[in-house]
C-alpha cells in the first residue's frame, strides 16, 4: 500500500475493542445462571432480575453481536497482515496454519480438558451437566480437532463458547484459499460472500455468521486502503467520526428508550394485524442487530484505524485488555462452572451467584487470570510451537540440501 501516510505497525485501538467485546460476551452469558436446573430453555428466565439490569440491559439482550464484531476485527486484521503475504507466496499454508494453530490451540486445548473434568463433576454432584449438553466422546474429538462448529456436531459442546473459534478456523482455511488464488482483491466476490454467510447462517450453520461479518470485515480493510492511498483519510475522518458516534448515540438511545421500537410495533400491526407483539418484538430484535452488523461496526473499526493511523499510534496500554480477550472468552465458561460448584459444595443458595457482588468479584478474577494467562501460558506455549516449526523445517530444508547434492 501506497500512501503519504504509513499504516501503523499495530492498531491497538482494535485491540482495545477486542477486550471490551470479550467482556461484552460475558456479561451475555452471565444468564447461565438463571435456568432453572441448569437447562438451557430460550427466554427461560427473568432477564429484569439480572443484575443492573437497567444499565446493562443492552449487553444482557444482545452481546451476542460483541461477536460478530470478533468476526469483523479478524477480517479486517487478516487481509491488512497475510492477504498479499499469502497471494505473493511470502506465506506458505504450512506457516500460515502453524501460526493460527500455535496461538489458538494450547488455552483452547486446556479449558477444553478442564470444562470436561468440571462438566464431570456436575455430573456427579448434582445429577446434570451445566448448561451445555453434549459432552460425549464424540464431541470431545470434534472439539479436540477444532471442528465443533462445522456442521458434524449434534448440539453445542464442552467449552460452548469455543463454537466462534471453531468457525473462525474454517474461515481461515477459507481464506487462504481466496488468497492463494489471487482473489483476495476481487471486492465483487467478496462481496458476494456476505450474503452467502447470511443464507448459511439462517439455514444450516453459524459458520454464515462468521462469513458475513469476517469478509464485511475483508472490505472495511479495503476501504480504509482506498482512503490512504487516496490520500483522503483526513479529509473524511472528521465526518467518518460524526457519524460513528451519532450511529452509537442512536443505539444505545434506543435500548433506553425504545422510541424506534414503539413506531415499529405500531406499523408492524397496521400492516400484519394477524401477528403477534412477539412476534413484531423479535423481527425488530433482528434488524436492530442486522443494522449492527453492518452499519455501527463497520463504521467503529473504519474510524479508529484511521484514527490511530493518521493522529498517531496510542499508547500499548490500550492492548493490555485486547491482550486478555481470547483467554477471557475460554476461560470465562469454567470459571461460572467452578463458582456454582463451589457454591453447591458449600450449601449455599444459587440465588448468591444472581448478585451484582458476584458479577463483580467474577470479573475481578477472571480479567486478571485472562491476562495471567496470555503473558504466562499463551505466549511461551506459542513461542515454543513456532520454535518447533522453524527448527523442524529448516531441518527438512537441510536434508533435502544433502539429497540433492548426493
Amino acid at each position: 500500500m501506497t500512501s503519504n501516510q504509513n499504516p501503523p505497525q499495530h492498531f491497538y485501538a482494535l485491540d482495545a475493542i477486542r477486550g471490551i467485546a470479550a467482556m461484552i460476551v460475558v456479561l451475555y452469558h452471565w444468564q447461565f445462571f438463571y435456568y432453572a436446573n441448569d437447562i438451557y430453555v430460550q427466554n427461560g428466565y427473568e432477564k429484569t432480575a439480572l443484575p443492573w439490569y437497567k444499565y446493562l440491559s443492552i449487553f444482557y439482550t444482545d452481546g451476542m453481536v460483541a461477536v460478530d464484531l470478533f468476526f469483523l476485527l479478524s477480517g479486517f486484521i487478516f487481509f491488512w497482515l497475510y492477504a498479499e503475504r499469502i497471494a505473493t507466496r511470502q506465506i506458505s499454508f504450512r506457516k500460515f496454519i502453524v501460526y493460527r494453530v500455535s496461538r489458538l490451540y494450547p488455552i483452547h486445548f486446556v479449558t477444553l480438558v478442564l470444562v470436561a473434568v468440571l462438566q464431570w463433576l456436575m455430573l456427579r454432584n448434582v445429577g446434570h451437566y451445566f448448561i451445555i449438553q453434549y459432552n460425549d466422546s464424540y464431541h470431545f474429538l470434534l472439539n479436540l480437532l477444532f471442528i465443533q462448529n462445522w456442521g458434524f456436531e449434534k448440539g453445542p459442546s464442552f467449552n460452548g463458547p469455543s463454537w466462534s473459534v471453531s468457525v473462525e478456523v474454517f474461515l481461515y482455511f477459507l481464506f487462504f484459499i481466496i488468497c492463494y488464488l489471487k482473489l483476495e482483491k476481487k471486492k465483487l466476490l467478496l462481496f458476494l460472500l456476505i450474503p452467502v454467510g447470511a443464507f448459511l447462517q439462517y439455514y444450516y450453520s453459524l459458520i454464515g455468521k462468521g462469513m458475513f461479518t469476517f469478509f464485511l470485515g475483508g472490505l472495511v480493510y479495503y476501504l480504509y486502503v482506498w482512503m490512504m492511498k487516496e490520500n483522503r483519510a483526513r479529509k473524511y475522518l472528521p465526518a467518518l467520526t460524526i457519524v460513528t458516534l451519532v450511529l452509537w448515540a442512536a443505539m444505545l438511545a434506543e435500548y433506553q428508550f425504545s422510541f424506534l421500537q414503539g413506531i415499529w410495533i405500531k406499523l408492524f400491526h397496521q400492516a400484519m394485524p394477524d401477528k403477534s407483539t412477539e412476534t413484531a418484538l423479535s423481527l425488530f430484535g433482528q434488524l436492530r442487530n442486522f443494522f449492527f452488523r453492518i452499519a455501527v461496526s463497520p463504521f467503529t473499526i473504519l474510524t479508529l484505524a484511521l484514527w490511530e493511523t493518521t493522529k498517531g499510534m496510542l499508547n500499548r496500554k490500550w492492548a493490555l485488555l485486547g491482550n486478555g480477550s481470547y483467554a477471557m472468552y475460554l476461560i470465562h465458561y469454567p470459571l461460572q462452572i467452578i463458582f456454582v460448584l463451589v457454591v453447591d459444595w458449600f450449601h449455599m443458595s444459587r440465588l448468591v451467584l444472581r448478585s451484582p457482588g458476584t458479577l463483580l468479584l467474577f470479573f475481578l478474577l477472571l480479567i486478571p487470570l485472562s491476562m495471567a494467562t496470555y503473558y504466562y501460558f499463551e505466549l511461551p506455549a506459542q513461542d515454543k510451537l513456532r520454535a518447533r516449526f522453524s527448527k523442524a523445517n529448516k531441518t527438512r530444508v537441510k536434508i533435502a540440501d544433502v539429497n540433492i547434492t548426493t
